[in-house]
């Protein structure tokens, strides 16, 4: 239909030679490249938008005292920004694997034909060029069959998926009543059509499904390349393509929903000090200092502290004498003065002293800050290089395509 229409505008002697070195086997193969090239970049921005939003988070968060959850339970206390440290981590990798898959996506089939390339006289880096391609997909068997691109980028979406998928469990989990430590913005709540005091948070709960919906369909990408020969990748595009564009345009969707969601949500830090300052998550520190400074060993002073916890109610209630007395029961002998036990427990003081690479002091943060601000300031280089790569080789393929016309 195309070749038809051309003919009637360019001629039979032009048309008639499209073909040469050239087939819809690496034709599709190079537009689905381009293609993906472009949205992998765009799932970067968003990324790169995401990831600056959680830092800003956690640069006014550092002293923002938490307890940490293990099977549910309290463990130690953190620091909000420790927290969403650890996610800006699991960003920034998401991020350095987008960028991995994109110099993979980024390769050329052009010039493959069938499979077996041309007895013409073509220039494959020539193409690569025009069409911004950072190089040739070399071999032109691989160049038309590859998927593995295709499996990567729905494998590295479903990862992104599943680790901020962990995040939005706990963000629902701060919104309940009974724990209220995350309030949603007013436009991301829904109220009840009979229950007026309700404020459900519907924004996370569909940012939720979303992701799950993502992963699911992502998840069926392998099995479209599974038992497929291995040739012309074109046989399974039109089925593939569709999958793997519904669940990216789902994690684009989730991605940008659950940073609109940080941007106008607050966290009550009043809340979660409490929390953090009435349980007993301070008490890892009351064993150390009974090594560090009560020349205990580890084991000794675990089990001092686990005895004098069972028969407390409450840290505040505690003080040196019951500690001991713990001691006593079990054998051990406690050299600790009242103020030291107070020091001990405090929820400051603990992660004060934890200053080594990666804790939670404030002094630990900030470099971790640093340090993730300039690897996605990295990234953001290359990847607006990229992006402005595109662009050139539109303007320039555009304009040869007008000079050639005119000169016809």
């Amino acid at each position: 239909m195309i070749e038809h229409d051309l003919s009637e505008k360019v001629g039979d002697e032009v048309v008639g030679n499209m073909h040469v070195a050239f087939s819809r086997n690496d034709m599709d193969a190079t537009m689905y490249r381009m293609f993906w090239r472009e949205r992998v970049v765009e799932w970067m921005n968003d990324m790169d938008t995401l990831a600056n939003k959680i830092l800003k988070i956690a640069n006014g968060h550092t002293s923002a005292y938490m307890p940490a959850y293990t099977h549910h339970q309290q463990a130690q206390p953190t620091t909000l920004a420790h927290y969403f440290m650890s996610v800006a981590s699991n960003l920034q990798r998401d991020v350095e694997r987008g960028w991995s898959l994109l110099t993979r996506i980024d390769q050329s089939p052009m010039g493959a034909c069938a499979l077996g390339t041309t007895g013409h006289p073509i220039d494959r880096t020539w193409m690569s060029d025009s069409l911004g391609f950072e190089r040739v997909l070399t071999n032109s068997y691989d160049a038309v069959s590859a998927s593995d691109y295709m499996i990567e980028l729905a494998s590295v979406l479903t990862i992104c998926m599943s680790s901020m998928s962990r995040v939005v469990y706990d963000l629902l989990q701060m919104t309940m009543n009974e724990v209220n430590t995350f309030r949603l913005g007013d436009l991301h709540v829904q109220t009840s059509s009979i229950m007026p005091q309700k404020r459900n948070p519907s924004a996370l709960e569909h940012t939720r499904a979303m992701m799950s919906d993502a992963m699911g369909v992502l998840n069926g990408v392998p099995f479209m390349s599974h038992h497929v020969p291995h040739g012309d990748i074109v046989d399974i595009g039109d089925d593939i393509q569709p999958k793997l564009l519904d669940g990216f345009t789902k994690v684009t969707q989730a991605i940008q929903l659950l940073e609109q969601i940080l941007d106008h949500g607050t966290f009550h830090t009043d809340v979660l000090y409490d929390r953090a300052a009435n349980g007993f998550s301070t008490v890892t520190e009351l064993a150390d200092v009974l090594v560090r400074d009560g020349g205990l060993s580890f084991r000794e002073a675990h089990l001092v502290v686990q005895t004098f916890v069972k028969s407390t109610e409450k840290l505040s209630d505690g003080n040196v004498k019951r500690l001991q007395e713990a001691g006593q029961r079990v054998g051990v002998a406690v050299n600790l003065s009242q103020k030291q036990y107070e020091k001990a427990i405090d929820v400051a003081s603990f992660i004060d002293v934890r200053r080594v690479e990666g804790g939670p002091a404030p002094v630990a943060i900030r470099e971790h800050i640093m340090h993730v601000q300039e690897a996605l300031r990295n990234t953001r280089t290359k990847v607006n290089q990229k992006q402005e790569g595109f662009t050139t080789y539109r303007t320039k393929l555009f304009q040869r395509t007008a000079n050639e016309g005119e000169e016809r």
